[in-house]
């Protein structure tokens, strides 16, 4: 039978230089800086982009342009409703 005699433990590791920690810390500081800029101007394209999808011209035809087949012509409004003043509102 084994007794319980004392095994060997490893002295503890050396405490950190503080400068090194410091160096450490700083670097990680201005790493997060970094990432949270990237972030910030990625997300502000995202908005961007949204924008112009919701309110861009992308992929719908102007009904007051006349580059299309029906440009131009909007909706039909009853001459008689018609002024040059009113538009037909």
């Amino acid at each position: 039978m084994c007794g319980g005699g004392g095994g060997y433990t490893p002295p503890p590791p050396p405490e950190p230089d503080p400068r090194i920690e410091e160096q450490a810390k700083e670097k990680r500081a201005r790493e997060r800086r970094v990432a949270l800029n990237e972030k910030a101007r990625l997300k502000d394209e995202a908005f961007e982009v949204a924008v112009q999808n919701a309110y861009g011209m992308k992929n719908r035809r102007s009904l007051l342009s006349a580059s299309s087949r029906k440009g131009g012509e909007g909706f039909n409004v009853d001459a008689g409703l018609m002024s040059k003043t009113t538009l037909g509102a």
